[in-house]
């Protein structure tokens, strides 16, 4: 609710209250009203944690939605795996979320979105066939793996499209001046730019 994606927390949250409104409107789960009990992880990794902690333990809950960022689900899905307590990742991204890089499928933990393999594939393809351009710039968050990721396999459909990348550039999340970014992609004189990041 608070940090730098709170407007994602604070969607899903609106989302969550309103699901929970109509099931108990249309005659409660297996005979139990629900209830909301809010966790403010503050958009941080370390506080999801404790944030997660406090829900299973403190507050006894039997489902857990959220964090929104992959890396806050990733410090939180351990807790609510060990305890046993489902957890429903609305918009974390990273493959790793629910399944392992050994291919093992985490049994408590499910995703309500596209991966960033298929995100970046996607929107690589919608920039070859629809907006038929081969010559691209992208401008990613180094911050943030969810960019990064999304920017290499972009770049990697693009390329295997018969595509080329001209010019990757960097700028960090709070970033408020992409002059010297813009100039040399405005340069590279590509068709388009891709710019996979957070909308704030």
């Amino acid at each position: 609710m608070a940090g730098n994606v709170a407007n994602y927390g604070k969607s899903i949250l609106s989302g969550a209250k309103l699901a929970v409104d109509e099931v108990n409107a249309n005659g409660e789960l297996l005979g139990k009203k629900l209830v909301v009990v809010e966790s403010d992880n503050k958009s941080e990794p370390s506080e999801s944690g404790n944030s997660v902690t406090k829900l299973v333990t403190q507050d006894e809950v039997v489902a857990v939605i959220c964090p929104a960022t992959s890396g806050c689900v990733a410090a939180s899905a351990p807790i609510t795996a060990a305890s046993k307590i489902p957890q429903i990742a609305p918009s974390a991204t990273a493959p790793g979320i629910t399944v392992e890089e050994a291919g093992k499928v985490r049994d408590f933990v499910f995703r309500a979105c596209f991966i960033d393999l298929f995100q970046g594939q996607v929107m690589a393809e919608f920039a070859d066939r629809s907006l038929k351009v081969k010559k691209v710039a992208v401008l990613y968050d180094s911050s943030s793996d969810y960019s990064k990721g999304l920017a290499t396999v972009f770049a990697d459909t693009m390329e295997q499209k018969g595509g080329t990348v001209l010019v990757k550039k960097a700028f960090l999340a709070k970033d408020l001046d992409f002059k010297a970014a813009l100039t040399k992609i405005k340069a590279a004189k590509p068709e388009a730019i891709f710019v996979p990041g957070y909308y704030e």
